[in-house]
C-alpha cells in the first residue's frame, strides 16, 4: 500500500487536491479530429494545465480559510463508471477502434506523459501518482472494451509499464489457483522493480465465476467482466520461494 509520514515541522492538517477530469481532456481532443500527435500531445497538455491551475487556486484558498497549509496537487486522471468519465475512452478519442488493440499503450505512454507536462507548469507543487489509472472494473471503456474481448490481462500488465499504477480491479474466473494469481502479482512486481515506478495488484477472484460472468460491486467500485488467465502452470517457479535478486539499478548509489 502507498503510505506517507509526517516529518518534523511538517503540519499536522493539509488541503493536497486531486485533479481528475477525464471527461475533460476527452471533449478537448473531440475538438481536434484531425491534429497530427505533436498537436494532440499539446492540446492534452494545454488542458492538464488549465485543470491543473484551477484545482491550485481552490486548494489554496480553502487552505486559507481553514488556516492549513497547501500540500499538492495529484494530477492523476481518475475515471468512473459513468459514461464520459473514462480514460479507455479518451484513448479511443486519440485514434483507437477500441482500448486493447495495438497502439493502447503508445497512446497511453503519451496520455500520461502530456498531463504530467502540463501540471508541472501549472504547479510548483505536484506530487501523488499524478498519472493515469486503469482500473477495469471502474472504468466504463475498459468494463466495455473487455466484455467484447477487445481488452486481455497481457494488454494491461503491458500498460501498467508506462501509467502509474498497476493491474487494477481486474476480475478473474473463482477457480484460479494461488500460484497463477502469485505469478501475476511477480510479474507486475517485476515491471515496478526494474522500471522504479509505482505499482500495484488488485485482482479478484470471484467465487463460482467463469469467463463470460460478471460481478457487481457497486457505486464507483463499477462491474467487472470476469477475463481469462493463461491457463499454463507457474506453480514451479512460484514453489521455489527465495528471493529474486535486486536489479543492478539498485546499487546506483
Amino acid at each position: 500500500m502507498a503510505g506517507a509520514f509526517h516529518g518534523v515541522g511538517e503540519s499536522g492538517t493539509v488541503i493536497n487536491v486531486g485533479v481528475s477530469g477525464p471527461g475533460v481532456v476527452q471533449h478537448a481532443i473531440e475538438s481536434i479530429p484531425d491534429a497530427d500527435l505533436s498537436d494532440l500531445a499539446e492540446m492534452i497538455k494545454r488542458t492538464a494545465f488549465k485543470i491543473t491551475r484551477a484545482g491550485q487556486l481552490i486548494a489554496r484558498e480553502a487552505a486559507k480559510r481553514l488556516n492549513a497549509e497547501f500540500g499538492i496537487v495529484d494530477l492523476s486522471l481518475a475515471p468512473t463508471p459513468a459514461r464520459g468519465d473514462s480514460v479507455a475512452q479518451i484513448l479511443e478519442e486519440m485514434g483507437l477502434e477500441s482500448v486493447g488493440t495495438h497502439g493502447t499503450t503508445a497512446c497511453l505512454a503519451m496520455l500520461n506523459d502530456a498531463v504530467k507536462k502540463g501540471g508541472v507548469m501549472a504547479s510548483s507543487r505536484v506530487g501523488g501518482l499524478s498519472g493515469a489509472f486503469i482500473p477495469v472494473s471502474e472504468d466504463i471503456g475498459m468494463i466495455e472494451a473487455a466484455e467484447r474481448g477487445d481488452l486481455h490481462l497481457d494488454k494491461l500488465e503491458a500498460m501498467t509499464a508506462v501509467c502509474s499504477v498497476g493491474l487494477d480491479m481486474i476480475a478473474v474466473p473463482g477457480d484460479t489457483t494461488a500460484s497463477t494469481i502469485s505469478a501475476i502479482i511477480a510479474d507486475e512486481a517485476a515491471i515496478g522493480m526494474i522500471n522504479n515506478k509505482t505499482t500495484a495488484v488488485r485482482i479478484i477472484p470471484a467465487p463460482n465465476k467463469k469467463v463470460g460472468d460478471s460481478v457487481d460491486f457497486g457505486g464507483l467500485l463499477g462491474r467487472a467482466p470476469i477475463m481469462p488467465v493463461n491457463n499454463k502452470s507457474a506453480e514451479k517457479f512460484i514453489r521455489r520461494g527465495g528471493l529474486i535478486p535486486a536489479p543492478i539499478h539498485s546499487n546506483k548509489n
